[in-house]
C-alpha cells in the first residue's frame, strides 16, 4: 500500500501540474487578449484620405452653375500606417528569457487585420448640408502596406437648391466655393465595431477670382488726400484694392496713367504689380511729381476687370508754389 508521504508527493505534483496548466493556459488566453487588443490599436490607427482632385471639383461646381448634368466621383484611400519613424530604446534579451518566449509562442501568431465596410459621406457648400448618404460596401480588410480604395458617385437630389448655394457662394467671394467632406467607416476586428470619422475642407474657383478696386485718390507726402497741390511737390495716386477670396492670392497688373487737361499725351504713366492675400486689401501709391501749373487727371487699368477712367476720375488743381 502507498504510504502517507508518497500520497503527499502525487497530490503536490498534480496540484504542481494543474497550476503550470492553468498558468499556461492563462498565457495563452493573455496572449489572444494583447493580440486582439493590438488588432483594434491597429483599427484606431486606420486612416482615411479623400482624394477629390481641386480641377475636377472646380468643374463639377461649374457645370453645377450653368445646370449641366455631371457626375462628381469622390475616392476614398484606407491604410494603416506601417511604420513609426520613431526608434525605440534597444536592449538585448537574456537566452533563459529567450528560451521561455519561445516555449509559449510556438503556436502561430494571428495577425487580424481590420475590415472597413459601410461609408456615410455629408457634403456640404458653405456649411449648408446638400447631401447625406449611406453607401454600403462589402467587407474588405485594409492593409499595412497598401491602400484600399474605394469611389463614391456623389448624388445630390436637390439640384436647384445645390446651384443657387453655389451661385451665391461663388458671387461672394469672387468664384471661390468653400466645400467639405465629412463622414464615417464602419470598421472592425471580430465583434469589436467603430466608426472611423474623416472630413476635409477645399476652395475650389468656379471661375478665375479678380482683385476688387475698392477707392483711388490724389494724396501728397504727410497726407492722405488732397485735391490741390503746387508745382514740384511729390504727389501719388493712391489706390486700394481687395481680394474676395479666403484662400487664393491673387496678382495683377495695374496702369496707371496721369492727364493734365487739354492734351491727349500723358504726363506720367506706370505699371505696378499688385499683390493681395486672400481676405485681405492691399494699398499701392503711384508717385508722381507735377512741372506744370494745371488741372490733371488720372486713368487706371489692370489685367483684372477694376478701371477708372477719364470721367470718373478725381481732379487735382497743380498751383505755382509760393515763393
Amino acid at each position: 500500500m502507498m504510504g502517507e508521504e508518497e500520497k503527499k508527493d502525487q497530490r503536490a505534483e498534480l496540484i504542481g501540474l494543474v497550476q503550470l496548466v492553468i498558468i499556461f493556459a492563462a498565457i495563452l488566453i493573455g496572449r489572444e487578449v494583447g493580440d486582439l487588443y493590438s488588432s483594434y490599436g491597429d483599427m484606431s490607427k486606420l486612416s482615411v484620405a479623400m482624394r477629390v482632385p481641386e480641377e475636377e471639383m472646380a468643374r463639377y461646381l461649374h457645370d453645377t452653375l450653368l445646370g449641366t448634368p455631371s457626375d462628381l466621383k469622390v475616392g476614398l484611400s484606407i491604410t494603416i500606417p506601417g511604420y513609426v519613424g520613431k526608434e525605440g530604446e534597444v536592449t538585448q534579451t537574456p537566452d533563459y528569457v529567450r528560451k521561455f518566449l519561445i516555449s509559449i509562442t510556438l503556436s502561430p501568431i494571428v495577425v487580424r487585420q481590420p475590415e472597413v465596410s459601410n461609408i456615410t459621406l455629408s457634403f456640404y457648400v458653405e456649411g449648408v448640408l446638400v447631401s447625406n448618404r449611406t453607401y454600403p460596401f462589402p467587407h474588405e480588410k485594409a492593409g499595412f502596406i497598401s491602400y484600399l480604395n474605394r469611389d463614391i458617385d456623389l448624388k445630390i437630389e436637390n439640384q436647384n437648391a445645390f446651384r443657387e448655394l453655389v451661385s451665391r457662394s461663388a458671387a461672394a467671394y469672387g468664384g471661390e466655393v468653400e466645400v467639405t467632406f465629412s463622414g464615417k467607416v464602419d470598421a472592425n476586428v471580430l465583434f469589436l465595431k467603430t466608426k472611423l470619422p474623416f472630413s476635409t475642407t477645399g476652395y475650389p474657383l468656379v471661375y478665375p477670382p479678380i482683385l476688387v478696386l475698392i477707392g483711388s485718390g490724389w494724396g501728397y507726402i504727410n497726407s492722405t488726400s488732397s485735391s490741390v497741390t503746387e508745382v514740384e511737390t511729390p504727389t501719388f495716386v493712391l489706390i486700394n484694392v481687395r481680394n474676395p477670396t479666403r484662400l487664393h492670392s491673387l496678382t495683377e497688373n495695374a496702369t496707371c496713367t496721369i492727364y493734365r487737361e487739354g492734351t491727349s499725351t500723358p504726363v506720367f504713366t506706370q505699371t505696378k504689380t499688385v499683390t493681395a492675400a486672400g481676405g485681405t486689401v492691399s494699398t499701392y501709391e503711384f508717385l508722381w511729381t507735377p512741372k506744370k501749373i494745371g488741372t490733371y487727371y488720372y486713368t487706371l487699368s489692370s489685367t483684372g476687370a477694376f478701371r477708372v477712367n477719364a470721367t470718373t476720375s478725381p481732379r487735382l488743381r497743380v498751383l505755382q508754389a509760393l515763393p
